[in-house]
């Protein structure tokens, strides 16, 4: 059975309806939800990302209650202390923030959480040497790509239970199965709906950045929207080569992964929880759907399984149906993702010949839409 870790949702119904998906489905199961606080809580550490948006949530026990609750429905909960920041130990409230955290600590291992997401090494030694309760779990943001920064990592953190490798290694098979083949005790996970594109130059800046930010939204550089201006721009621009190279991991290419141990997955989300949660959980739900009989769905957009593509207008005109046989297929990178890094667009072009033949796909349907009385389409392309 495939194990997914979700975003929590910001309300106790949702929370329902997202745990429910469990009783739809037989061939995965949510068995955790992650979260962090807002950063208006009044009990907020500062080692958080601020990516929690329910902003007008202050008050601790709202999120504390929505913990427990989480837990009392059966899923482990994994609380987000994965801000990478380096200390700064000439902040003059930097030891508050520490005071901050244990009374977090004390307060959430009250309610029985025990894991902790880190992406902060310091933090990693810190909680491990003072909090032994408390698992720690690598986050993604750590952003390693080779095997002797996690060889060096493990050495280094033996308290790490479980990381999730960079959205770039999503398909580097290779490495995945030496990473399963020489730590078969650490639990692997790995992200697959996320969608962003391969190689971002602004990925780790992006984890940095406080989404609270307000600055001079005129100079686009002093913005909080920096680093999503860039890729969102490019999306639009090459659609279809965002679709072949974003390394997303599509339901039934998890069984590949699978064959080499690993059946820890997770998907994103919680950016858009504030404004489109019921669409969230209807994209989870058919994500999981599509693991159970992908002929059920073979007609939504190809976009349900790709988080940061869901609102490109060209790739929502193709359902799953359109594009399947023309996606770069998961045996090719079994054989060669190893090699991606240093010869994608130069020496291979195998995802890009893919983006073209789905091009195609998409001018002949637009071109028989055409045809048809009264049709206006949502967008084109030159």
């Amino acid at each position: 059975m495939y194990k997914f870790s979700v975003p929590m949702p910001y309300t106790k119904e949702h929370i329902d309806k997202i745990i429910n998906i469990n009783k739809q489905v037989t061939k995965s199961k949510i068995t955790s939800l992650y979260a962090g606080l807002p950063s208006t809580c009044n009990m907020f550490s500062g080692f958080e990302q601020c990516r929690n948006s329910c902003l007008n949530q202050t008050d601790f026990d709202y999120w504390k209650n929505l913990f427990s609750y989480s837990m009392e429905r059966g899923c482990d909960f994994i609380y987000l202390l994965n801000s990478p920041l380096a200390f700064n130990t000439e902040n003059i409230n930097f030891r508050k923030r520490f005071e901050k955290l244990d009374k977090l600590l004390n307060q959430l291992y009250k309610i029985g959480i025990n894991k902790l997401r880190v992406a902060n090494p310091q933090l990693s030694s810190y909680l491990y040497r003072h909090y032994k309760q408390f698992n720690i779990y690598a986050s993604t943001s750590l952003n390693y790509k080779t095997i002797s920064e996690y060889k060096n990592l493990i050495q280094m953190h033996p308290e790490i239970k479980q990381i999730v490798p960079s959205h770039d290694l999503n398909k580097n098979f290779r490495f995945l199965k030496n990473l399963t083949k020489n730590y078969p005790t650490l639990n692997i996970e790995i992200i697959v709906n996320e969608g962003c594109m391969k190689g971002c130059p602004h990925r780790s800046l992006h984890e940095n950045v406080n989404s609270n930010f307000k600055f001079n939204m005129s100079d686009l550089s002093l913005s909080e929207n920096y680093c999503i201006t860039f890729c969102t721009y490019l999306s639009e621009k090459y659609p279809f080569k965002s679709l072949t190279l974003n390394n997303n991991i599509f339901p039934w290419e998890l069984e590949e992964y699978s064959k080499i141990g690993i059946n820890n997955f997770k998907l994103v989300g919680r950016d858009t929880y504030n404004q489109e949660i019921e669409y969230s959980i209807i994209k989870y739900y058919l994500y999981f759907l599509a693991i159970e009989n992908l002929k059920k769905i073979e007609y939504n957009p190809i976009t349900t399984f790709i988080h940061h593509l869901n609102s490109n207008e060209i790739l929502n005109q193709l359902s799953i149906k359109d594009v399947f046989n023309y996606l770069p297929k998961i045996n090719y990178f079994k054989k060669y993702a190893h090699l991606c890094s240093s010869r994608c667009g130069v020496e291979c072009f195998y995802c890009y010949k893919c983006a073209e033949k789905i091009q195609k796909v998409f001018e002949k349907k637009i071109k028989e839409k055409s045809k048809q009385p009264h049709y206006v389409p949502a967008c084109n392309i030159s």
